[in-house]
């Protein structure tokens, strides 16, 4: 099924789940979990710990989803955002490093606007990913590995699109430094994080 037309399916779904429709709240979970539980699993490295996070997250989901509120985003984005904060109060409450042996095989990252090597290890070049400052690795996992757009991506971490711009433009001139491509960029982030420029000006 298309993004579209899943969309479609989804927000259909979550209508009827805001109704207290618990057969089509159990439809979401399937088509939603994987992606949820690749994302959660990508964050905390442990399988056990990503499979008990993520079914809070549906957990979660359900008790909310009577106030759920479309405002422009996709219905995964909303899940992703409930994942995001779960995944937050994990380590601020677990403290665990994190296990690079048990992630999950990666989603194709080519689109990374060409900027990262197709040669790397998807294996070494996810380490590098983690290894960048936190702001940024979830920007450019949220973007490049599991697909979100600026909006969504924005949303999903309580950020402003400009910030997330910044933050992933940074992550990838970074990355780019540590696979040897570039020197590194010692900016802060806050540096970066400049206007929006409107399309077509200078």
């Amino acid at each position: 099924m298309g993004k579209a037309p899943q969309e479609d399916h989804l927000k259909d779904l979550i209508a009827r789940a805001k109704e207290g429709d618990r057969r089509a709240y159990g439809k979401i979970f399937r088509i939603c979990y994987e992606d949820i539980f690749d994302y959660v699993a990508r964050r905390v490295g442990n399988r056990t710990d990503a499979e008990d996070l993520t079914m809070h997250v549906f957990a979660k989901g359900l008790s909310a989803v009577s106030s759920y509120e479309e405002r422009g985003h996709s219905v995964k984005a909303w899940f992703y955002r409930i994942a995001h904060n779960a995944v937050v109060d994990h380590f601020r409450t677990q403290r665990q490093s994190v296990d690079l042996e048990d992630i999950p095989e990666i989603a194709d990252i080519s689109d990374i606007e060409s900027m990262v090597s197709l040669q790397e290890e998807l294996a070494g070049l996810y380490k590098e990913i983690v290894g960048l400052p936190v702001a940024q690795s979830e920007v450019i996992i949220l973007r490049f590995i599991e697909d979100r757009s600026v909006a969504e991506t924005a949303m999903i971490l309580d950020k402003k699109e400009v910030t997330v711009r910044a933050l992933q433009f940074k992550g990838i001139k970074n990355l780019k430094a540590r696979l040897g491509e570039a020197g590194p960029d010692e900016q802060s982030d806050d540096a970066l994080i400049e206007p929006e420029i409107e399309p077509g000006r200078p």
